[in-house]
């Protein structure tokens, strides 16, 4: 099962986040669109570790002004995550941006455990 899948799964409870994700080969203006067009309480984007450094640095870059654009409605997040990040700390992690109800506009990185 891949990352996004675990994570969705992870959050099936929870109907109002929705989920979209940038993997390798994603066109970042395709990504913005959509997270420009979803709803919900949350939206939460998961940057694959395979995406190249200059597509992550734009998809990172545009998460600020994405959460002021829909707020206060809608609040928008990031997990930005690395090669060999435990599937248990993604999810830990979207599940902590979900509940945190006053934070909007913030990217957390996933690293692989020490």
């Amino acid at each position: 099962m891949t990352m996004a899948a675990t994570v969705r799964v992870a959050l099936a409870d929870i109907p109002a986040a929705t989920i979209l994700v940038a993997e390798p080969g994603g066109r970042v203006p395709d990504i913005v669109e959509k997270m420009r067009a979803a709803g919900g309480e949350i939206i939460l984007l998961l940057i694959d570790s395979g995406v190249a450094p200059l597509d992550r640095a734009m998809l990172i870059a545009a998460i600020g002004p994405l959460a002021i654009d829909h707020a206060p409605a809608t609040r928008i997040g990031a997990i930005d995550i690395v090669q060999g990040a435990a599937q248990k700390d993604v999810e830990a992690v979207a599940r902590f941006l979900v509940a945190a109800r006053s934070t909007t506009g913030q990217v957390l990185v996933v690293r692989p455990e020490s």
